[in-house]
């Protein structure tokens, strides 16, 4: 039960992000809410560490009332199907609820996996737990252990999103949980899919935009029990990015920019491969839509100040390595070893599923910026493989994970050829 409690202080998180989106049906609005009060959230914590100011319960949840106050007054309440214009969600709510019974399903077997503790990621024992914990204790970014050379393997200047979310649950139930971070990994699924259906609804149909929803929770919860995610940062990470990709695909408008702008920014803030990413979309945007491209803009001010605290503390690691060479002679290993993850040790399958409905498409335009920003994705995720003398016990011990990032942008591109 206190697991519970502790993974239900999380949804607080929903009040930073309600003034996000205001034409979403409700579980898209709470689903984009829930990834840009994160990001706020997480943002406000650091810069209150930059000053020197202690977290607590107060200093936390009046910024949030006052965004939830904000939302409030401003915007109507929204309705379950608002969202979908024209489709059967505005006549009769039970019909979207049937088309969402796959949804339910594949949620329910998703905590299943993470209660189970079938898809746990070690590095949340090893990096970000420990990470967490020491920041809860300090009520700040724990700055002396982050500068202790015996944990120097922790990359002490790895972005910090992931365990502040874990810090914001503790100071509100005044403990940290193991199980509750294992348990966040379903939440952040869910919140990538319910968001994804909404973006893309009012382009697809409700009809359709479920099937692919399904389709994209589907792979995401085989490939976090396979690459085994749950507590690490991937899922977080992948939240933002199927958030970012899906508004800037289906989106139009100044509230699709902004929702794209706040997921970017979450997702530099929460990996390195995220910074990648974002590099990825705004190389896509040249080609596709030059003028998205000011979306990328948070993303560079928020990993940007971060990196300047880094390296005012001494802290620099994982972003000064410009100058480690890359070592082509390993290649052909890492694109073996590679594939071979990418197998999933079900004969391809995951990539069949998200590339098969592309057959079908009718919009190729539609769908070139997740497609190149998927090749982009390959091509980094090389990259960074090739930094690495002996690289073969990374890739068995990632690969499974971070291929998924290339997986969501292939659903993504399906459902935009399919328009």
């Amino acid at each position: 039960m206190n697991e519970l409690l502790w993974v239900a202080a999380s949804l607080l998180l929903v009040a930073f992000g309600l003034p996000l989106a205001r034409s979403f049906d409700l579980p898209g609005r709470i689903a984009v809410a829930f990834a840009g009060g994160t990001v706020i959230a997480g943002t406000l914590m650091f810069a209150m560490s930059v000053l020197g100011l202690k977290w607590s319960r107060a200093s936390l949840l009046i910024p949030a009332a006052g965004m939830l106050l904000w939302a409030l007054l401003r915007w109507a309440r929204p309705r379950w199907g608002a969202a979908i214009p024209g489709g059967a969600a505005d006549r009769d709510r039970r019909q979207e609820w049937r088309r969402s019974t796959w949804l339910l399903l594949i949620f329910a077997l998703a905590v299943y996996g993470a209660a189970g503790a079938r898809m746990t990621c070690g590095d949340l024992l090893y990096f970000w737990g420990p990470k967490a914990i020491h920041f809860f204790e300090a009520r700040a970014i724990d700055v002396e252990f982050l500068r202790f050379p015996h944990y120097y393997l922790m990359h002490p200047d790895y972005p910090p999103l992931q365990p502040l979310a874990l810090v914001w649950s503790s100071v509100m139930t005044g403990r940290f949980s193991w199980w509750g971070a294992v348990l966040l990994a379903p939440l952040y699924l869910m919140a990538a899919v319910l968001a994804f259906r909404s973006l893309a609804a009012p382009r697809l149909g409700a009809e359709k935009a479920t099937a692919y929803a399904a389709l994209l929770a589907a792979l995401l919860t085989f490939g976090f029990t396979a690459g085994r995610a749950a507590g690490g940062a991937d899922p977080m990470l992948l939240m933002f990015e199927v958030i970012a990709l899906s508004a800037l695909t289906f989106g139009a408008g100044r509230e699709a920019t902004i929702i794209a702008s706040v997921a970017l920014a979450g997702a530099a803030f929460t990996k390195v491969e995220g910074s990648a990413f974002v590099v990825a979309i705004v190389i896509a945007l040249l080609f596709v839509n030059r003028r998205a491209v000011a979306a990328a803009l948070p993303a560079v001010i928020l990993i940007g100040s971060w990196i300047l605290f880094a390296r005012h503390h001494g802290l620099l690691d994982s972003y000064a390595r410009a100058e480690k060479p890359l070592l082509f002679d390993r290649l052909g290993h890492v694109l073996y070893m590679g594939g071979w993850q990418a197998s999933y040790r079900v004969m391809y399958l995951p990539w069949i599923a998200a590339l098969g409905p592309l057959a079908f498409g009718r919009s190729f335009r539609r769908a070139a910026l997740p497609l190149i920003v998927a090749a982009l994705s390959l091509g980094y995720t090389v990259f960074f493989y090739l930094h690495e003398p002996e690289p073969l016990w990374w890739i068995r011990a990632s690969a499974e994970r971070v291929l998924l990032t290339t997986l969501s942008c292939l659903v993504v591109a399906s459902a935009a050829a399919s328009e």
